[in-house]
This record gives C-alpha cells, sequence and structure tokens, in this order.
C-alpha cells in the first residue's frame, strides 16, 4: 500500500473533479428527451460523450401521445446530445411506430438519421426515410420534417412509392393526421390492372 502523502492529495483532487461530471451526465440522462406533454420515457443505456462533450445514449426509447390522442414510440440506435440544453439530439437508424387510431391507419416512419428537436417534437428526417402506413402505402423519401405533436409532415424533394393500385412519384408530400391525408405535389400514378380489379 502507497501511504505517499502527495499521491493521495492528487488522487483526490481528480475525484473532486471527476464525480461532478459524472453526476452532470447522470442528470443529462433524466432531461433527454423529457418535454412537455404526455410522453414516457424509457431511460437509454449511457454510452459516454463524444469529443465536443456531449452525452451518448444507446438504444434510447421515447413514447408519447399526439394531440389527436395518437399513441407512439420513437426508437433509434444512438441518440447524441448537440447542445448544452440538450434541446437537439442526433438520432441515428430511427424507427418510429404510431398507432392506428379510429379509422386512421397505423404507420412506420424509419430513417438513417434525425435530429430532433426535444422542445417541440419535431423530427428532422435527413437519410434514408421510408413511410409505411397499414393500408400498403410505402414511400421512399428523401427527407421529412415531421411534428410528433399534431402527426402532420412534409418534404418538398422527390417522393417515389407504392399504393396499393400501383406506384407513383411525386415532387413533394405533406402528411395530415387527423383524418389520414397525404397530399402530394405534381404526382403521377401508375395504375396496375391487376391491382385496380382486384380492389373491386
Amino acid at each position: 500500500m502507497n501511504d505517499n502523502p502527495e499521491i493521495y492529495s492528487r488522487r483526490v483532487a481528480r475525484l473532486k473533479l471527476v464525480l461532478p461530471g459524472i453526476a452532470v451526465f447522470v442528470l443529462g440522462l433524466l432531461v433527454i428527451f423529457s418535454r412537455s406533454g404526455n410522453d414516457i420515457i424509457q431511460l437509454a443505456i449511457f454510452d459516454g460523450t463524444d469529443s465536443g462533450g456531449g452525452i451518448v445514449l444507446r438504444e434510447p426509447v421515447m413514447r408519447g401521445t399526439s394531440s389527436a390522442n395518437v399513441p407512439y414510440e420513437i426508437s433509434a440506435a444512438t441518440a447524441h446530445t448537440k447542445d448544452a440544453s440538450n434541446t437537439l439530439i442526433k438520432l441515428r437508424e430511427v424507427d418510429a411506430h404510431f398507432e392506428p387510431v379510429g379509422s386512421a391507419p397505423g404507420y412506420v416512419i424509419e430513417a438513417k438519421t434525425g435530429l430532433m428537436n426535444n422542445e417541440t417534437g419535431i423530427l428532422n428526417l435527413t437519410e434514408g426515410v421510408t413511410y409505411r402506413d397499414d393500408n400498403g402505402l410505402v414511400l421512399v423519401l428523401v427527407d421529412l420534417l415531421y411534428d410528433t405533436s399534431d402527426g402532420t409532415g412534409q418534404t418538398e424533394k422527390p417522393v417515389s412509392g407504392v399504393a396499393p393500385q400501383g406506384t407513383l412519384e411525386a415532387s413533394g408530400l405533406r402528411i395530415s393526421e387527423a383524418p389520414a391525408v397525404y397530399i402530394f405535389d405534381r404526382a403521377r400514378l401508375m395504375i396496375d390492372p391487376k391491382a385496380a380489379r382486384a380492389g373491386k
């Protein structure tokens, strides 16, 4: 055992610096994804800090309900805070599920990357975005700005996809939740005769 007082005091000094930092990061875990409303947060695994000092979470999950009472769950492979207030959260491998309510179908939004505004509930999905609903609509988008609080979304970039009646292309898209409405800009729908006959 080393009883050197100088070494001991250096260790105590290091602990005085390290322990408050750990406390700050643990507190950060409690405020990430904690915005007002009915959201219920399932705490994720603390995965350390990035080079900029932000908090990194592994497999975070956020559950909540929109203004139209649509339950949703948003998960990701990782979440990184982008600012000191934890308002902006960078997400990787986003997987968002929205439950069906009444006549409105349920739907899933997936993306490789996205940015969540923790105060407004707006998801800015920026890469590899796919939108699927329970009625068989599958859309591939360049990006999507989606408001989880009221279930609306939009993109002004090209959209392609498959609908029960055939395939479609459009120059943009707007989504409203209640009732579920898709408004395509400059859309072109290519009808599949077999699907059209089957739908009769």
